[in-house]
């Protein structure tokens, strides 16, 4: 997520830059920074549905 922070637009312009791509980090900075959030902080399906059985079963037995 350090790479998307809105400091960082001086190197994403070199990194631009060296690329060829003709366009202002100033203005992909903070969808970059958004994009970053939510890689973050939204879990992947993995971390949502548990694959060990619940105690609650293990309760039941």
């Amino acid at each position: 997520m350090f790479i998307f922070l809105p400091v960082n637009v001086p190197l994403w312009d070199m990194a631009f830059e060296e690329l060829n791509i003709d366009i202002m980090a100033v203005f992909i900075t903070p969808l970059l920074f958004l994009f970053g959030i939510l890689l973050v902080f939204y879990p992947s399906k993995k971390d949502k549905f548990p694959t060990t059985p619940s105690n609650q079963i293990n309760e039941e037995e």
